[in-house]
């Protein structure tokens, strides 16, 4: 029999089912990310089908089932973070979050943190921070949240401070000592690497990082998350 369940979430994805159908992968603040299908939400009559726009914050009402999808009884708007939305730059940080947050945050495992991670960055979006530093911060905060933090302080092996390379699959920095190889990480890199982890997010706004920089950040992030999660 199903479960009647209450619970707030941020709407990930969705997705055309059947003729009518509709499904929501929402991260939720009490049972991780979920799966629901939501019957006739493609009609014009649907009552609630602005609540599933994405990126939405909702309060959802449906049905837990052992079996399939749960089943969606309704759904309000909490916030619908509009300057996000109206704004295309700010819009496309927004989904590129949502879109980390689907593919990384288990589903069904009770566990409030990565969506006050995603609900407090998606504020700090809203309210004007440098976007292109907050997706940055988001992937490296998420992947450590979820237990795959990088070892960005020095080599994670002897802990020393030169020669570092970046060693995805051993889990961060790696002098040429200890076994590294390939291009040393520049100081300046993982130094900010470092501040993107652990700065609270308003101090974020002020951080100011050269383009050549986010490119090489986001890819030591994108291979160190192939790497790790991989596993």
């Amino acid at each position: 029999m199903a479960e009647l369940a209450r619970d707030r979430g941020l709407v990930l994805f969705t997705q055309d089912q059947a003729e009518t159908d509709r499904l929501v992968s929402v991260l939720s603040e009490a049972r991780g990310q979920l799966e629901i299908l939501v019957k006739g939400a493609r009609r014009l009559e649907c009552p609630w089908g602005a609540a599933l726009d994405i990126l939405n914050l909702s309060e959802i009402i449906y049905y837990r089932r052992r079996l399939g999808l749960h089943l969606l009884r309704e759904a309000s708007v909490l916030q619908a973070f509009p300057a996000i939305k109206k704004d295309l730059a700010r819009l496309e940080i927004g989904l590129a979050v949502a879109c980390w947050a689907r593919d990384l945050v288990p589903r069904e495992i009770p566990d409030p943190r990565p969506f006050r991670l995603t609900l407090s960055f998606l504020w700090a979006l809203e309210g004007g921070a440098e976007p292109v530093v907050l997706l940055r911060a988001y992937r490296l905060r998420l992947l450590s949240l979820l237990g795959y933090r990088p070892v960005l302080h020095g080599c994670l092996s002897c802990g020393a401070k030169g020669e570092l390379t970046w060693s995805p699959e051993r889990g961060g920095l790696l002098c040429r000592s200890c076994g590294g190889t390939g291009e040393e990480v520049p100081p300046r890199i993982w130094r900010a690497m470092e501040a993107l982890l652990r700065l609270p997010l308003v101090a974020l706004s002020r951080l100011r990082l050269p383009e050549r920089d986010l490119v090489l950040i986001d890819a030591l992030t994108q291979e160190f998350r192939t790497a790790q999660v991989a596993r």
